[in-house]
């Protein structure tokens, strides 16, 4: 088998998205967090099966079982990152 024939491109640039989306993760978990307050005004899936939450008008992704555990109508604080993916939900008792 004659490695020389090779073409190194298509590789190099499956390793230079690899990187960017690692560095995209990373500057995601960092500071500053957006925080969003009001009510749950509605649960949905998407279709590649993630779980989302409108909560003022902004959808939040949160996991399988916040999205079950959570109703409707139910007043919350949230912290998301950058991309909108909950970090801390905290009910707020009126």
């Amino acid at each position: 088998m004659d490695f020389s024939r090779i073409d190194p491109r298509p590789y190099s640039a499956v390793i230079v998205r690899l990187f960017a989306r690692l560095g995209w993760s990373w500057l995601e978990t960092l500071p500053p967090y957006r925080k969003i307050e009001g009510r749950l005004d509605a649960k949905e899936t998407a279709p590649d099966g993630t779980c989302l939450i409108l909560v003022d008008s902004q959808m939040v992704e949160v996991d399988w079982l916040t999205y079950d555990m959570l109703l409707e109508g139910e007043a919350l604080r949230i912290r998301t990152t950058r991309s909108n993916k909950a970090i801390n939900i905290d009910r707020l008792v009126p």
